[in-house]
């Protein structure tokens, strides 16, 4: 069963923490709340739009490019589109990306090419790059996607350019590859038409142009939207605008003009004078014969917002531009149109896309309802909404304040800019992130952060001139002592050990787990999981989450996973008289037999098969896809359902004051005498054996016990009796749990927060990082590893520029994140390093290629660099210094060799030149070496063998070359906080396991 969180918040002991500190919590942010100007929508520059062509709307009668109206002398779209928010992973794809992960159906980290937000336990996929047939192809190519996905993603980036950075509708067609993941599609013609699923056509981008990032969809102010034609039927003018972007446009392969939907609807009356509202333009419509899922529905006598009449010559839909909206300038292009619009995304823009997190990561925004209620005692009405900080002030280090009424306040890079200065037209749309459940750019968490618990809480950083602790204290183990201490939680406790305590609970647990409570999905209240994660400080802390488990199928020898396609090709549907599919059959993929008979429902616009309803049936099921696997090259295939969290969806927003934030008794129980806590957490608390949620309901346990259904996660485990056997209910069915003590004990060794297992992966990237020689010198440098003086003077004495670049990762294995790059070339400047270590197969290569033999416990890394188009480059004209980790004793360079291979087959040394510095481990820091070189591609260190014989020297490297080239300055590398220890050698939380 799930714990139910005991409600201590309205006991006496509560009451009387409320009356001692509830006016200072509820007020830790400063003043009244007050507008902020910066949200106040304005009126634009007035501008001309263009279309692609730059043509003026009004001589064309197109649908308007934001690359050609706003881009253009303006604002650099290309930087701009660039963002991690609009990429989603476009720029970190490749084929064998899942392959190094063990789900081959994946081929990069974010929602473009890995797991997608609303797939359920059938999740579609991206198909790869390169695809030798369309057997291989997977459920969609990039204008697939597009149609997917569309309604959550503004443009530009992955649906506007390919994986090598060209647009698509830029590309010749003749030169395009068969099966190209960006150029075919999987069930739509040449034409760009919809057919069956079994079909792969190439796409006609020339025809569909691409969807170019709408700007409107962040800056529009989607609280002066307005329907000029009140014939038009439809729910409503943001409805209304949402249809024709998708379900006419882009559903129907008409991409360029999709941008232009929301401009039928936006009020460009700012004022709100009445009878002046007026809007860019109008879709033609008429009453017509439409489709409704392949049924013809014919003429109603009304004319929906959906009803867009299309050009019979050019097939585009029919734009009507509104003349009189533009004011007319001394020439025909100087036609401008001033527009309304936000300088920052406001609550409803950003809840467009992330109004999902209500169910999956507890965030409500701000809305009215996050405001915090008081009963008449003064005590807080418990609601899952409540956010203590809403409508309170926050001021900056400058002086500028800002009321915390949206996402803004602490995710926006410029929002605390004073309103005298000049606005920066090529602003970061890199929003800051923290450390999130995706893994799109993790080079990006922490650097920075986003404004975060202790940024405004705990002021240890002298340059915050503002404190938020109700009790005037300046941190937050101050604070805590204060609190506790008041409140009678220290009772008992020798004061010798309170700031002991008071620090342990600060280092492990975190802000969060606390002080978010009562959560719920879509009004149903559930208890939050717990787990370790790495916190900004490097430290590993007890954050919470809400699990939500997904199973895919995949081979067990092999690690091949199904996509969507592959899983649903066993199924014949099965219809009722009417002709709608209420089910499907399962057959064998060879025989056509039929094996099983499954239900079957309409989700997010696709019909889903439901599962098998007994034992019988997943044999069944596993034996067509055996078939599946056999029929793809798998000699012996084992298709078996694996049950996996693909994303551990964080909690992080929406945290309550202390009164009713998680009481002591929630994790403790009291010593025998009542009054004194005990020391160790119980396993009652909210961290103990007894909270846990369900993972699924198995109709069978055979089904485990055979080996048919198998969990991802050792935490995930059938619920058996004290004889080791399954606990099944009346139907016979059993059930699998995981529990917060077990979760605690995994994720301590492995703190990741997604399926990517980025915290512990074998390949990260890091992008660069700017710094002046002197910064390099003084921080940078011991910050990466390389805190002898003489090593610095060094390397510093290499670089030619007055400015450089280092690169180093902050994720994946520790090994990974212990290798940095630096260089002084500009050409680096936007370039991403990708690090990985090598396979199995490569290191024994590397071993037996009689160069010497590897240092024990060195790893053989692959070094990458990332264009900003994605595009690899491996080879450049000035040098790089590439310090690798050293797990040597010996620090004489001539007993050391570095190797390098392109392909992980033939090897050869680098010229022993190049080999800068050799700096053996000792008990008290890691070794390293550091070398030059012109090309990445597979290195590692060997002791030199023999060197009587001949040795193959890698001649690519020019040593006489000056140095530099190109990295990127990584923010202080994090330490690795393994609290287990902490936790283990401080009672007051040790944890079960």
């Amino acid at each position: 069963m799930i714990s139910t969180r005991m409600k201590l918040h309205q006991s006496s002991r509560g009451r009387a923490l409320a009356s001692l500190v509830l006016g200072g919590l509820l007020f830790a942010l400063t003043g009244p709340a007050q507008a902020n100007v910066y949200d106040e929508p304005s009126l634009h520059i007035a501008i001309p739009l263009y279309d692609e062509d730059g043509n003026h709307v009004l001589d064309s009668g197109k649908a308007y490019s934001p690359k050609e109206s706003c881009g253009g002398s303006c604002h650099d779209y290309e930087k701009i589109t660039h963002a991690f928010h609009i990429e989603q992973g476009r720029d970190e794809t490749s084929d064998d990306f899942g392959a190094k992960i063990g789900l081959s159906n994946l081929v990069g980290p974010g929602y473009y090419g890995g797991y997608n937000c609303m797939g359920s336990n059938n999740p579609d996929s991206l198909a790869k790059k390169s695809n030798s047939s369309a057997n291989d192809f997977g459920d969609h190519g990039s204008a697939g996607l597009i149609m997917r996905c569309e309604s959550c993603h503004s443009g530009g980036g992955w649906m506007e350019k390919d994986r090598n950075g060209n647009r698509y509708d830029e590309t010749d067609p003749s030169t395009v590859t068969e099966f190209d993941g960006d150029y075919y599609n999987r069930g739509t013609d040449e034409n760009n038409h919809h057919v069956d699923s079994d079909v792969v056509s190439q796409w006609d981008w020339k025809k569909s142009g691409v969807v170019e990032n709408d700007c409107f969809k962040c800056h529009a102010d989607l609280t002066n939207l307005v329907v000029m034609d009140s014939e038009i039927e439809t729910r409503s003018a943001s409805r209304m605008a949402s249809n024709v972007r998708r379900g006419v446009l882009i559903d129907q392969g008409h991409f360029r003009e999709s941008n232009t939907a929301i401009l039928e609807v936006l009020n460009l009356n700012i004022e709100g004078v009445e009878g002046d509202d007026r809007t860019l333009l109008s879709f033609e419509r008429e009453d017509m014969v439409t489709s409704d899922h392949g049924m013809e529905m014919p003429k109603d006598g009304e004319i929906s917002d959906t009803e867009v009449v299309f050009d019979e010559t050019t097939g585009e839909p029919i734009i009507n531009w509104n003349a009189d909206a533009f004011v007319d300038g001394d020439t025909p292009e100087e036609r401008k149109v001033a527009i309304p619009m936000l300088r920052f995304s406001a609550n409803d823009n950003c809840m467009a896309c992330h109004r999902t997190s209500n169910s999956r990561r507890g965030f409500y925004g701000f809305g009215e309802n996050a405001e915090a209620d008081l009963d008449d005692d003064g005590l807080i009405v418990e609601d899952y909404q409540d956010d203590v900080h809403k409508g309170k002030i926050w001021t900056e280090a400058n002086g500028e304040s800002r009321t915390i009424e949206n996402c803004n306040v602490c995710h926006s890079r410029n929002y605390y800019n004073p309103l005298s200065a000049s606005a920066d037209m090529n602003a970061s749309h890199d929003f800051l992130k923290g450390n999130s459940d995706m893994d799109v750019r993790n080079d990006l968490d922490y650097n920075p952060n986003a404004k975060s618990c202790e940024y405004c809480h705990d002021n240890s950083d002298p340059t915050l001139a503002v404190q938020a602790n109700p009790s005037g204290e300046t941190n937050m183990q101050a604070a805590h002592e204060t609190l506790w201490k008041l409140s009678g939680d220290m009772s008992g406790q020798p004061a010798s050990e309170v700031e002991k305590i008071t620090k342990a609970h600060l280092d492990v647990v975190s802000c969060q787990a606390c002080h978010i409570t009562d959560k719920a999905v879509r009004g149903t209240e559930f208890e939050p999981m717990f787990r370790y994660r790495e916190a900004e400080n490097g430290k590993q802390t007890i954050v919470p989450y809400k699990p939500k488990p997904r199973y895919f199928w995949k081979d067990n020898n092999t690690g091949m996973v199904l996509d969507q396609t592959q899983r649903n090709s066993v199924f014949r549907e099965i219809k009722d008289d009417e002709g709608n599919v209420t089910g499907g059959a399962i057959f064998d993929p060879e025989t056509g037999e039929t094996l099983a008979e499954v239900g079957g429902r309409i989700s997010h616009g696709s019909f889903r098969y439901n599962d098998p309803a007994d034992y019988e049936g997943f044999a069944g099921l596993k034996m067509a896809y055996d078939k599946v696997f056999k029929s793809n090259g798998i000699e012996n295939p084992d298709a078996v359902l694996v049950w996996s969290e693909p994303n551990q969806y964080l909690i992080s927003h929406n945290p309550r004051p202390a009164v009713s934030s998680v009481q002591c008794e929630e994790c403790h129980n009291y010593k025998q005498d009542g009054t004194t806590i005990s020391a160790l957490v119980s396993d009652d608390g909210i961290f103990g054996e007894n909270n846990s949620y369900e993972v699924a309901t198995i109709i069978d346990p055979k089904l485990v016990t055979d080996g048919i259904i198998v969990f991802d996660y050792p935490y995930m485990k059938m619920v058996v009796d004290e004889d080791g056997n399954a606990v099944v209910d009346e139907d016979g069915q059993a059930t699998v749990r995981a529990n917060v003590s077990d979760i605690l004990a995994y994720s301590t060794v492995d703190p990741s927060m997604t399926a990517l297992r980025s915290a512990v992966a074998t390949a990260a990237t890091a992008a660069a990082q700017s710094y002046t020689v002197t910064q390099l010198i003084d921080q940078a440098m011991a910050s990466a590893g390389i805190s002898n003086a003489d090593d610095v003077t060094q390397l510093a004495a290499q670089l030619r520029n007055t400015n450089a670049f280092l690169f180093q990762s902050r994720q994946g294995d520790y090994s990974i994140r212990d290798v940095i790059v630096i260089s002084d070339d500009e050409d680096f400047a936007d370039y991403t390093l990708q690090v990985s270590i090598a396979d199995d197969d490569t290191g024994a290569n590397a071993a037996a290629a009689g160069l010497g033999d590897l240092v024990a416990g060195a790893e053989v890394f692959s070094l990458q660099f990332n264009k900003p188009s994605g595009e690899k480059q491996t080879s450049f004209n000035s040098s790089v210094l590439v310090k690798l980790p050293y797990s040597g004793s010996s620090s004489d360079a001539d007993k050391i060799n570095i190797i390098t291979s392109t392909d992980g087959e033939t090897w050869s040394l680098i010229n022993p030149a190049d080999i800068l510095i050799v700096r053996a481990k000792t008990d008290m820091e890691a070794g390293y070496i550091v070398f030059q070189t012109t090309h990445f591609s597979f290195y590692t260190a060997t002791e030199v063998a023999d060197t009587s014989s001949t040795i193959p020297v890698d001649d690519s490297d020019d040593s006489d070359s000056s140095s530099g080239g190109g990295g990127s300055l990584g923010y202080l590398f994090l330490m690795f906080g393994l609290l287990l220890a902490v936790v283990r050698n401080i009672e007051l939380f040790s944890i079960r396991k």
